[in-house]
């Protein structure tokens, strides 16, 4: 006689349905959270929108934020030394406040070569500003006003 096989009390053997429809509910789950999230994330000002036609510089720009702008433009363009297109002028705003940064330090410590350096990157920057040209007279009050 054979004998059978105890089963231990509440754990039953699932059939080869139950599991594959647990692993499809599983992965639906995944994809929809994770759509979720890329929803959720396409809605915010995130690295993705300034990379691919999102245009958080120019908010920045109209905030009169230069040093989120800066922020954004060392983290984007500074690291690789390309701009995406579309953005040359947004950069070169940033470009133009971060020498005016250093101009004025420069400056003030006495390091004269290191300044005159710095001036003609803003004025460099400046030819490139396009539209954003009067953020270039902004910058320079803000500047002057923190001296």
């Amino acid at each position: 006689m054979r004998r059978r096989a105890k089963r231990t009390p509440g754990r039953r053997k699932k059939s080869k349905v139950l599991i594959f429809l647990d692993v499809v509910i599983g992965i639906l789950t995944a994809f929809l959270i994770f759509g979720l999230i890329g929803f959720m994330a396409s809605r915010s000002d995130n690295y993705y929108d300034r990379k691919f036609g999102g245009s958080t510089a120019d908010y920045a720009i109209q905030r009169e934020d230069y040093t989120g702008l800066l922020n954004d433009y060392y983290n984007d363009y500074g690291i690789i030394g390309l701009v995406t297109p579309g953005f040359e002028e947004n950069a070169a705003v940033a470009e133009y406040a971060d020498a005016a940064f250093r101009y004025g330090a420069y400056l003030k410590n006495g390091e004269e070569e290191r300044a005159a350096r710095q001036k003609a990157r803003m004025e460099e920057a400046a030819g490139k500003a396009g539209i954003y040209e009067p953020e270039i007279e902004k910058i320079d009050q803000i500047l002057s006003m923190s001296k």
